[in-house]
């Protein structure tokens, strides 16, 4: 099995337990915003309805991410501009959203982690479409 269509499908995997955290668990939610968040959303506050519902369309975001990487795997060599996407999404979006919210005031541990499974997720992917390459005699 090739590092690119390995680092396709655990990133992948990866992305769909998020949509599960996200949208079903409604993890950052529980873990990041006030305590009551969630029960407001249910009793119909329209600010806190508006924070679940944009975390359920950024898990639909990552969920399609998640299936298009898995889909992509079965032919890696093909997919590799999806690769790309996928680092330079880490790239741009991960970690400058965390620092910006650790600037916010948040607490930081949740971030830091974050940040360093963003740069895992782009050095992993480099070294994989990397080793992907063939060499022309």
């Amino acid at each position: 099995m090739s590092k690119l269509k390995l680092w396709m499908q655990a990133v992948g995997v990866f992305y769909l337990v998020q949509v599960v955290a996200m949208i079903v668990i409604k993890g950052p939610i529980r873990t990041l915003a006030p305590e009551n968040t969630l029960d407001l959303a249910a009793s119909g506050d329209r600010l806190a309805m508006f924070l679940v519902d944009t975390w359920v369309a950024f898990g639909i975001e990552v969920g399609v991410i998640g299936v298009a990487l898995l889909l992509a795997s079965r032919v890696p060599e093909r997919g590799k501009v999806l690769a790309w996407t996928v680092i330079g999404i880490e790239f741009l979006k991960g970690p400058p959203y965390d620092i910006y919210m650790i600037a916010r005031g948040y607490e930081q541990a949740p971030f830091i982690i974050w940040i360093v499974l963003h740069s895992i997720i782009m050095v992993t992917g480099y070294m994989a479409i990397r080793s992907s390459r063939t060499v022309k005699a």
